[in-house]
């Protein structure tokens, strides 16, 4: 029988990812609105290294 395919699809899992990051710059001290507008700017622009 064949493994079931991932229920997580790569969308989800960088929603997900996403969520995870919003959540940790609140708790690092950043409003809610300025935590979106981080992750709004990274998801956009991704990371600039290299």
């Amino acid at each position: 029988m064949p493994e079931p395919a991932d229920p997580i699809t790569g969308l989800a899992e960088h929603a997900a990812q996403l969520h995870e990051m919003f959540l940790a710059f609140q708790h690092a001290g950043f409003t809610e609105n300025q935590a979106l507008e981080l992750v709004i700017a990274l998801a956009i622009h991704g990371n600039s290294d290299g």
